[in-house]
Parts: structure tokens; sequence; C-alpha cells
């Protein structure tokens, strides 16, 4: 440290230390300013809040107390990872189904291996869809195969007011649709869903839903029905034991389809001959007794529809009448979107052919009397359409034939003017028998 020869008394500094000194006196000060400024903006807000609280008081909603009527802000609750979830509404579907009674055993909540009332309820209602279909009871079951179901008692309506109803099945945990006895399916419905999914790989369904048909009237089977956007986009059934499909139908929305078919008939044919091999895998005994062209009539608009081809399967070079396959085949894009297999009857059931002692003309004649018998009025407008001979395959459904219980016979399709003046005229049909002439069957009706 130096002094100033000039001032004795004062102590001298380099001008680079003044120039330090003076920057920390700046920073004090503006430290000083900044603390000031933050302790009259906290007053301020401090005193906005204190006079501004008898207001905000006024506008707060009452609080809930336990009783009150007043329903509370509806506030979706958060999870661990706040995302917020789906709130409890057990019952609401019951609640809306005016009347329904829940039984004792029906709990209040889900559980870890029970769907809700309210899933369970609206499954239901996608195959009986209110008002055709009202709710009467619920009640929870598991008499069944070892498992929990709940049982709803339903009523169709604009029927007998004396029906009591009848049982529909719901499983507990699944939510699917139960039929008793289909745990005895070789194919389960899981692998019924499977076996549907991989048959159809472009239409991508959203859900696939699948019924077990046990009833004695039909052959059994797995519905299948596939849907987008809950819509409906295909049905159909599936062997119970073989996991083979025996038909479909795709739905073919008519909204930008052009009026005239893009695919002829023999081109068509083709697609459903080839269709038919792929499938079974064989060449198998047919005649293609029938094609047809049907175009999809709308309110709106007649539009491009499908071709429908009808093949007979033929049994010692004679075709069976109900036995065969259906195809249909989109006109504009070649798809085949309809498919019903009929192969029922073992080739054991069908008697052993023999040369018809009954000619064409004995038979038409026989029929013809018969109908005369049955509307004498009627008589001079009756017209042969056709007569064949044909396997008269019609067993009772659900049953096997016995060994040559199925009859050879003379099929004479025929109309009279009252059949001809209806929309669609549907013609009428007699079975004789090609040994005896007896009448087997007619079908006639005004």
């Amino acid at each position: 440290m130096n002094k100033n020869p000039k001032d004795t008394g004062s102590i001298y500094l380099p001008e680079r230390y003044k120039q330090q000194i003076e920057a920390k006196k700046r920073r004090r000060l503006i430290k000083k300013i900044v603390v000031i400024c933050t302790f009259v903006a906290l007053c301020s807000v401090l005193y906005l809040i204190l006079s501004g609280a008898p207001s905000n008081s006024q506008n707060q909603p009452p609080p809930l107390l336990p009783g009150s009527i007043v329903s509370a802000p509806e506030i979706s609750p958060t999870s661990p990872s706040g995302e917020p979830t789906t709130a409890l509404t057990w019952n609401t579907t019951a609640m809306r189904d005016t009347g329904i009674i829940i039984g004792k055993g029906v709990p209040a909540q889900p559980t870890h291996d029970m769907q809700s009332l309210d899933n369970a309820t609206a499954s239901l209602r996608q195959d009986y869809p209110a008002p055709e279909y009202t709710f009467i009871s619920v009640n929870v079951t598991d008499l069944y195969a070892d498992r929990t179901l709940y049982e709803f008692t339903i009523k169709q309506e604009n029927i007998s007011q004396d029906s009591t109803g009848f049982s529909v099945f719901i499983d507990a945990r699944t939510g699917d649709l139960y039929t008793p006895g289909q745990e005895s399916a070789r194919i389960t419905a899981d692998k019924a869903k499977n076996i549907v999914t991989e048959a159809f790989p472009l239409l991508h369904p959203d859900r696939v839903r699948v019924i077990y048909n046990n009833s004695p009237d039909s052959v059994h089977a797995w519905v299948f029905t596939m849907f987008r956007d809950k819509t409906t986009i295909l049905t159909g059934t599936l062997d119970p034991e073989t996991g083979q499909i025996f038909s479909f139908t795709r739905s073919i929305p008519w909204e930008g389809r052009q009026a005239d078919p893009l695919l002829e008939i023999n081109a068509a044919q083709k697609i459903a001959d080839r269709y038919i091999f792929d499938k079974n895998r064989a060449q198998l005994p047919l005649n293609m007794s029938e094609a047809r062209y049907n175009p999809l009539r709308f309110p709106q608009k007649t539009v491009a529809g499908h071709y429908v081809f009808i093949y007979n399967r033929i049994v010692q070079e004679i075709p069976c009448d109900k036995d065969g396959f259906t195809i249909s085949v989109d006109s504009l894009t070649g798809e085949v979107i309809g498919y019903d297999r009929r192969w029922n009857s073992p080739d054991s059931a069908f008697s052993v052919t023999v040369d018809p002692l009954v000619t064409r003309s004995g038979a038409t004649f026989a029929v013809l009397k018969k109908a005369q018998e049955t509307y004498p009025a009627s008589g001079d407008g009756l017209s042969i359409i056709s007569a064949e001979i044909r396997w008269k395959d019609h067993p009772s459904q659900g049953s096997i034939p016995r060994p040559g219980s199925i009859p050879l016979a003379w099929k004479v399709v025929f109309t009279d003017e009252i059949i001809r003046a209806k929309q669609p005229p549907v013609p009428a049909i007699g079975w004789v028998d090609t040994q005896t002439g007896a009448i087997l069957d007619i079908n006639y009706q005004h």
C-alpha cells in the first residue's frame, strides 16, 4: 500500500481497485431493491386474498351431509399413476330395466371372478334388445359345469300375457352367453372363436360372439357373429365336434355400389366350384341345379348384388333334394359372401335304387288329384312346373336317418292362380313314391 506524495494523510489506491469497490456497492444496492419489491408484492397479494375471502365463501356449494338428497359433483377417481379410472356404476342397467327382480345372491359389486350385473345385463341386451324383450328377474346359479352363472328370466313382448318367460344364462366370469350342455362339445367356445377369426382374416372384427345351439329340432352347432363398430358383419354356424364351418353370410352395404355387375355368371360359377373344393378338400359328387342373379334392392335404389348357385348331392346317380351346397358370390368383387353346407345323411341311409314303376304322368296325375281334393275351386288353374325323381332326404331335425330309410320319389312342383298372384309366388310341392304311386307328402297352401 503506497501513500500519495501530494496528500500525506490519505492512502493511495490503484485505479483498478477503485473500480472493483464501486461494482460491489452497485450489487449491494440492487439486492436491497429486489428484497424491498418482493416484500411489497407479497403484502399486496396477502391483502387481496384476505379481502376476497368472504365473497368467495358465499359461492361455495354446501357440504354434502349423510342422507342429503343433494347430489355431489361427479369426480372421476384417479389411479396411483394419476390416470382417471371408471367409477363403479353397478345396477344402473338393472334400474333401467324397470321392474327387474334382483335375487339375494347377486353381488352388489363385481369381484375378481365375476362380471358386474351391469356388464352382464349389457351383454345380454345384445341378443335380447329392449323393448322386444323384458327382463323379469336375475339370480346367480352354480348348477352347471362348476361355473358361476347369472340366470336371467326373460319375457318376449307381443305374445301371450300368460307367458312366464324363459331362462337365459350369462357366464359370470367371461360375460358370454352360456347354453347348458355346451361343456360336452369337443370344440370349446374359445376354440370356436379362434377358428372363426382364422377363417376370415381380412374382416378384422372388433368382437366375435359364439352361442351354443343344442336344440333337439336342429343340428347342434356353435352360432357365431362378428361385429365391427357395433355392426354385424358376418354370421354363421360351426360344427361343435369337428370345427368345420357349416355356413356363413356376410353383410354387404349398398352405399357406394354401382348398379351393374362387374363379374359374369360363368366366372362367378368357377369361383363357387373352386370354393367348395378348397373347403372340403375333395371332389364331391355334386350337380348344380340352379344359378341365378339377385340384385340388391333398397328403397333408395337398386345396386349390383350377388350370384347364387345351388348344388345337389348325388347318391347312386340320383340328386338329393336337401343335401348339397348353396354358394353366393359378390358380383362386383368376386368374393364368396354366402356359404351353406348341407351334408347330413350318411350313405347308408339311402335305399337301393331300382327302376321306377310309376311314370312321370302317373305321378303328376296323383298330385293334381290330391290338389283338387284340397282346393276344389282352384282345379282349373293348376299348372305343373316340374316333375323329377329325387331322394326325399328330409329326416327329422337333429336325428340320424336309419339305414335304407331315405326313399326315391317323384318331386312334383306346381302352382295355381292364387299362388301365382302372390309376391313372391311360392310353388306347391307333392311327393309320390316311385314304386307304389302313393302320396308321401304334399305342401299346398293358400
